[in-house]
């Protein structure tokens, strides 16, 4: 369930209810906690390494 109107890379892992977010910014990682609620209700939002966020897309 990617949303295309989610404003960052991100995927989702629906059995675990996670979305992984890719981001670069601490600023911009302090307002995840609300666009989970607001995109992503139930799930959890984390935050990926870039390695990680392209060991996630294979």
């Amino acid at each position: 369930m990617r949303r295309p109107d989610f404003p960052f890379p991100h995927i989702v892992l629906e059995d675990r209810k996670e979305v992984w977010i890719r981001i670069d910014s601490s600023i911009t990682a302090m307002g995840i906690p609300a666009l989970m609620q607001q995109f992503f209700p139930g799930y959890t939002g984390h935050i990926a390494s870039e390695d990680y966020f392209k060991k996630l897309t294979k």
